[in-house]
């Protein structure tokens, strides 16, 4: 009698780490799965009070096509000034790894040096 029960202890044990296990393998692969549906943007705008920068986000793919309106009037920190500066404008956006079509926006973005 006293076999059965360590067998079924350890039986019991063997399943509960079992389910342990596998529950935390899900919850990490749902945890890339979602950082994996955001992607990296960049957006060239101009600043409320003149200058332009380029602004990056990290957002889901389906709110790239209205990021551009989203982001106007946004706050955002501007590299080499102390005070955030506001979005006036956003002239273009493009997935972080793609380069701009203004030859302007890729000589901003070069030197951010990110």
């Amino acid at each position: 009698m006293e076999n059965q029960v360590k067998r079924l202890f350890f039986i019991l044990i063997f399943f509960l780490s079992t389910v342990s296990l596998a529950n935390s393998s899900a919850s990490s692969s749902k945890d890339e799965l979602q950082s994996k549906e955001k992607i990296d943007v960049k957006c060239y705008v101009e600043l409320v009070g003149g200058g332009e920068t380029i602004s990056l986000w990290h957002i889901k793919p389906s709110l790239l096509k209205g990021l551009g309106a989203y982001i106007v009037g946004r706050k955002i920190r501007v590299v080499g000034k102390k005070k955030k500066a506001y979005i006036y404008k956003v002239k273009e956006c493009v997935l972080d790894k793609d380069d701009f079509s203004h030859a302007t926006a890729n000589l901003i973005d070069k030197t951010l040096g990110r």
